[in-house]
């Protein structure tokens, strides 16, 4: 009788452990891994009734796919997030790539006939009010005209952001200096004892009376600046990066510009421009 007793005890325990044991597979995180890395999500799988159950967002990383619910209908939508971005007006450029997650379209192509390239950077996609852009320009003075890809990555009210990617005719990537360094190398900038501002661009120096600074002093900040938004394009044949140069948070008096030359195999920037707005002069 004890020994039936002690018997019994010991599968209740084992039970006991092995349900204790579900509880915490259960609750434990599910880590995902994509061919050997590991994914990190916001919202990690769950184990619910024998299934492992993925967030819509998670699923759609994981096959390349748009994931959508439709609650009013009860409808989920599955879309190829691999497509067309852009097309040049002649049709003899076209972008490919991969939608994300947050709206960003990346892994881009670049076609022209059966020739592609590889597109560094990301890009607004095809419903924005600003795909992908392709300008012609004899930027290498090469016996066809060159290509520039402008990608937008980003406006809004007084912002606008992009980068410049240049090809030639044979989808050669060419080499291109990065505006904001070439421009903080030339860029000096500061308030004088009176409160008016001094920049300094490329050797050239420009005074701003301190009546037309709008900005408080004490909002001011410790000199005017410009950001790392920079604005590629073309301008007579020429490629070219702006960037707006700013007092304090939010009062833009100028822009700061450059233009580009090949030389050495490389499109190097040349001497920075500062032009105050009309309000400013």
């Amino acid at each position: 009788m004890k020994n039936t007793r002690r018997l019994a005890v010991s599968v209740l325990v084992c039970l006991s452990v092995a349900a204790a044991a579900l509880t915490a597979s259960a609750a434990a995180p599910i880590k995902v891994y994509r061919e050997g890395t590991e994914v990190v999500t916001e919202a990690s799988p769950r184990f619910v009734d024998g299934q492992v159950m993925l967030p819509l967002g998670l699923a759609g990383e994981l096959f390349d796919q748009h994931m959508s619910y439709d609650t009013k209908n009860r409808i989920l939508k599955v879309e190829n997030r691999t497509g067309q971005i852009a097309e040049s007006a002649d049709g003899t450029l076209s972008i490919t790539g991969m939608e994300s997650p947050n709206g960003m379209w990346d892994d881009l192509r670049l076609h022209s006939g059966s020739r592609t390239a590889a597109l560094p950077g990301k890009t607004l996609g095809p419903n924005s009010p600003y795909p992908p852009e392709f300008v012609s320009a004899s930027l290498t003075a090469g016996a066809a005209p060159d290509t520039v890809v402008l990608l937008t990555q980003g406006y809004g009210t007084g912002v606008y952001v992009n980068e410049a990617v240049v090809y030639t005719s044979d989808l050669e990537p060419i080499p291109l200096e990065d505006g904001a360094i070439a421009m903080l190398k030339q860029f000096r900038a500061e308030f004088a004892a009176d409160g008016s501002v001094g920049i300094e661009a490329g050797g050239v120096t420009t005074q701003i009376a301190a009546d037309r600074i709008l900005t408080e002093r004490a909002q001011r900040g410790e000199r005017p600046s410009f950001g790392q938004v920079i604005r590629y394009g073309i301008e007579d044949g020429r490629l070219t990066a702006t960037a707006g140069v700013q007092v304090g948070m939010s009062e833009f008096i100028g822009d700061l510009t450059l233009g580009y030359t090949y030389k050495n195999g490389v499109l190097q920037a040349g001497t920075a421009v500062f032009t105050p707005y009309d309000e400013y002069r």
